[in-house]
């Protein structure tokens, strides 16, 4: 298994453990917030962790997304939260 394939199951086990839990329910603005701030301190240290260059850091996120459609997440939520990642916590200035 390569290392970012890796690397985007550890983003995705981070990315659900940082979820509010309950069923099905709709989160708040603010609870989505919380809970994106907590997982872009996770995926910061992932990406240290597994040191992810520009390739790595590409194919990671390309990983971590396949992985939430494959968990039924709205294709729309994927797409906000992969992108927020990459601004958030895969740049290259974090």
């Amino acid at each position: 298994m390569s290392k970012s394939s890796v690397a985007a199951q550890d983003l995705t086990e981070a990315f659900f453990s940082c979820l509010p839990k309950g069923k099905k329910q709709q989160y708040s603005e603010a609870q989505w917030g919380a809970t994106l701030q907590q997982f872009y301190k996770e995926a910061g240290k992932i990406r240290a962790r597994y040191r992810l260059g520009v390739l790595g850091r590409a194919l990671t996120a390309y990983h971590f997304q396949k992985r939430l459609f494959e968990a039924g997440i709205d294709s729309d939520v994927v797409r906000k939260v992969v992108f927020s990642l990459l601004l958030n916590a895969f740049h290259p200035g974090a």
